[in-house]
């Protein structure tokens, strides 16, 4: 309908639907692309074992339960900017789950641990992959080095209250259990995967030890080369995803030697359908967004086409005087409220669109709005309060979703006060 309004034609109203969704597919086919290499690559060295000789000198650290959250949770945030966070819960939670459980740490207390730091801390900010910062940019009309520069003023607001607040829940945990057992039950998997895992464990030893030094060598050289030639977006990600594709191929004929085509073939198929699983209703609802977006309605409509939702926030400026408090309020209102249906990314062109329809009138910091609503929009829906959205955490460890949204929620609200505090100061 608003297709044919537009364009008062119903052959070009029904040709915008699937232009829409071409458009959108187009602008974040690259965020895809990099999520679905990285996450074939952590199924990779996951399945030869590489990971595990990766993560054996942080096991020793863990002496202790409080030791062992803190831990735990650091490895995961750090692994998650690097690997997405469901390959990094997947992955670091198989390797750490078991020695941290061991030391006294209840399995809830580590579900807690993982999506606090794995999604509240990670995935709000996204710094390495960039996936977030650039959907939202890409929306809002400003670089991604901006976005990603406002977002850390609000990531260490809510770390410093939320991780806090978090570990005097697991503080009691620990407390109550001190000296008793442990119950848990861990996370299954496939015997296949078990017998498949095992086999590549024990092959080419030498080799792996050798490959474990040259992987670090390659992702330090991307984090000194974004840095040198200031690389962002999608230059940076370009840089990553083409280090993944090289690291691949030196694993499969280093570990898998004659089987190697097959390897890349089949850990590939696996991350890109977890990829496609992930944004195929990004798609959809991002196409719907970008429809009103000044920048892609040309693209979806033709020539002349406005963008819908600027000229909505103007409107809106002009018609109530909107000052940066309530429209912090409302920016970090809208990006929860989006979050709730468990994915945290779906909103994002809404949070960019709209950062630009309030920020551009009330010549409030349009990178800021933008910061904002991507925080509050993956923070609620990437898997920290929605039962639904912590999913992966509670499978790993064996607990009830129900419970870590429960336990979660006043320490990642008090956090959100003081982002949005934080926000309204910067805007």
């Amino acid at each position: 309908m608003l297709s044919w309004v537009i364009t008062g034609n119903l052959v070009k109203a029904v040709q915008a639907v699937f232009n829409a969704i071409s458009v959108a597919f187009g602008e974040l086919l690259g965020t895809v692309l990099i999520i679905s290499m990285i996450v074939s690559m952590a199924k990779m060295l996951e399945e030869c074992g590489l990971a595990e000789i990766m993560f054996r000198p942080v096991k020793t650290l863990i002496k202790s339960p409080a030791v062992a959250f803190w831990v735990m949770g650091f490895v995961i945030m750090f692994v998650a900017w690097v690997i997405w966070p469901s390959s990094a819960i997947a992955l670091v939670g198989a390797l750490l789950l078991p020695a941290a459980v061991e030391a006294g740490l209840p399995p809830i207390s580590a579900a807690m641990a993982i999506s606090m730091f794995g999604y509240g801390c990670a995935l709000t900010t996204d710094f390495i992959i960039q996936g977030a910062p650039d959907i939202t940019s890409k929306a809002s009309g400003v670089p991604v080095a901006d976005i990603m520069a406002k977002s850390l003023p609000m990531f260490l607001a809510w770390g410093a209250i939320a991780l806090p607040l978090s570990f005097l829940s697991v503080k009691k945990d620990i407390k109550a259990l001190a000296g008793k057992a442990v119950k848990w039950a861990p996370f299954e998997v496939s015997a296949e995967a078990l017998v498949e895992r095992e086999r590549w464990c024990r092959a080419a030893p030498a080799f792996k030890r050798f490959a474990l030094w040259i992987i670090a060598l390659l992702f330090a050289l991307d984090v000194a080369g974004m840095l040198a030639f200031r690389l962002r977006g999608g230059d940076a990600t370009a840089l990553l995803g083409g280090t993944v594709a090289l690291i691949m191929v030196f694993v499969a004929f280093g570990v898998y030697r004659s089987e190697g085509f097959e390897k890349l073939t089949e850990h590939s198929r696996a991350g890109f359908m977890f990829g496609v699983r992930i944004f195929a209703p990004v798609f959809l609802i991002a196409s719907f967004f970008f429809m009103g977006a000044p920048g892609t309605a040309k693209a979806v409509f033709g020539e002349g086409a406005r963008g819908l939702l600027f000229d909505l926030g103007q409107a809106l400026a002009n018609a109530v005087p909107l000052s940066r408090i309530p429209v912090a309020v409302v920016q970090a209102v809208v990006g929860g409220i989006t979050g709730l249906d468990g994915s945290g990314f779906a909103g994002l062109p809404l949070m960019g669109t709209l950062a630009q329809a309030l920020g551009g009138p009330t010549h409030l910091n349009i990178a800021t709005l933008g910061a904002l609503g991507q925080f509050f929009a993956v923070c609620v829906g990437g898997g920290t309060i929605i039962p639904w959205a912590v999913i992966p955490a509670a499978a790993i460890t064996g607990t009830d979703p129900v419970e870590i949204a429960r336990r979660n929620l006043v320490p990642t609200l008090l956090g959100f006060v003081g982002v949005v505090i934080v926000a309204i100061v910067m805007l």
